[in-house]
C-alpha cells in the first residue's frame, strides 16, 4: 500500500506538495519564533534603560521648574524643594557662618559687603543645585537616545527576519507552482507513450 501510495503521489505531485506545505509552515513558524525572541530581548533591554530615562525626565522637569519655564508656581515649588533639603541647608549654613566670621574679623560684618557676600553664597549654592539637575537631565537624554537605538535595532532585526521569510516563501511558492504542473506533464507523457506504442 505504501509503495502504491508513493507511486501515485510521485505521479500526481501530491507528495511534493505535502513536503512544500510542510516547508512553508516551518518557515512561518520559525519566523514567528525568531521575531518573538527579538521582541522579548528588546523589551528586556528597554526595561534596563527605562529607570534612567524616567529619572532623567523628572530631572528635566524639575530643571525647567527651577528656571521658571513651567510657570511661577512650578518655580516656587522647585525653590521650596531646594530649601527643604537638610543636607543642602547644613552646607549653606556652614558657608554663611564661615563668611560671617571672616567679615566679623575684618570689621565688615554689618556692612553692605557682608550682605553682598551672603547673597552671593545663597545664589551660588542654589545655581549649583540647579546645575546638578541639568546633569541629571542629561543622563535622561542619553538614556532616551539609548532607548531609541534599541527600538531601531529591534525593528531592524524583526524586519530582517520577515525579509528572510519573504525570500524563502517566494522560493517555496515557486516550487509549489512548478509542482502543480506535475500531473499534467505526466499525463501528457503517458499519453505520448501510448500513442507511440499504438503507432509503432
Amino acid at each position: 500500500m505504501g509503495f502504491l501510495s508513493n507511486l501515485v503521489g510521485g505521479f500526481t505531485g501530491s507528495a511534493a506538495k505535502k513536503q512544500l506545505n510542510k516547508g512553508i509552515s516551518a518557515v512561518k513558524e520559525g519566523t514567528q519564533q525568531q521575531t518573538g525572541a527579538y521582541q522579548t530581548y528588546g523589551n528586556q533591554a528597554q526595561g534596563y534603560v527605562a529607570p534612567y530615562r524616567e529619572s532623567g525626565e523628572r530631572f528635566n522637569r524639575l530643571y525647567g521648574d527651577a528656571y521658571g519655564v513651567n510657570g511661577v508656581p512650578a518655580r516656587t515649588a522647585a525653590q521650596d524643594l531646594y530649601l527643604s533639603d537638610d543636607v543642602e541647608g547644613r552646607g549653606r549654613t556652614y558657608d554663611l557662618s564661615r563668611s560671617g566670621r571672616a567679615m566679623n574679623a575684618s570689621g565688615n560684618f554689618t556692612s553692605g559687603t557682608a550682605a553682598l557676600a551672603d547673597s552671593r553664597i545663597r545664589d551660588s549654592r542654589y545655581w549649583n543645585w540647579v546645575n546638578g539637575l541639568e546633569r541629571g537631565a542629561g543622563q535622561g537624554q542619553n538614556a532616551a537616545a539609548t532607548s531609541a537605538g534599541l527600538a531601531q535595532q529591534t525593528g531592524g532585526q524583526i524586519g530582517g527576519a520577515y525579509g528572510n521569510q519573504s525570500g524563502q516563501l517566494a522560493n517555496l511558492y515557486g516550487q509549489q507552482a512548478a509542482n502543480a504542473n506535475t500531473l499534467a506533464q505526466n499525463v501528457i507523457g503517458v499519453g505520448g507513450l501510448a500513442v507511440s506504442a499504438a503507432t509503432g
